[in-house]
């Protein structure tokens, strides 16, 4: 029974050591969020990617000033976004990263 056990509970974490959560969200969605959709949703979506570059500092590769504001954020995503349609299918994320990487690149 012990036996059987562990070898369960080493699948479970075994198994969960190699999942990656990657949201549903592609870059055609971001863009209708942020545009026609609801822009505070999108404000806070690119909020928490960009609270996620500041929580790991200049080695993210991102430095966004901390006067920069939701609603600027939104208008650097959806110029990289409209820039960029041969990216709309990316996830969000990826493509949110590429955006204010090249917004936003620490010195």
């Amino acid at each position: 029974m012990k036996f059987a056990f562990a070898t369960l509970a080493c699948l479970l974490v075994c198994g969960a050591a190699h999942a990656q959560r990657i949201s549903k969200v592609n870059g055609s969605k971001l863009l209708t969020l942020c545009t026609a959709g609801r822009p505070t949703d999108c404000d806070a979506y690119l909020s928490g990617v960009a609270d996620a570059y500041a929580a790991v500092g200049k080695a993210g590769g991102v430095c966004i000033p901390a006067a920069v504001t939701g609603l600027q954020l939104r208008l650097v995503a959806t110029r990289y976004l409209h820039d960029h349609p041969q990216e709309l299918e990316l996830p969000a994320g990826e493509i949110t990263s590429h955006a204010l990487k090249a917004a936003f690149p620490c010195k």
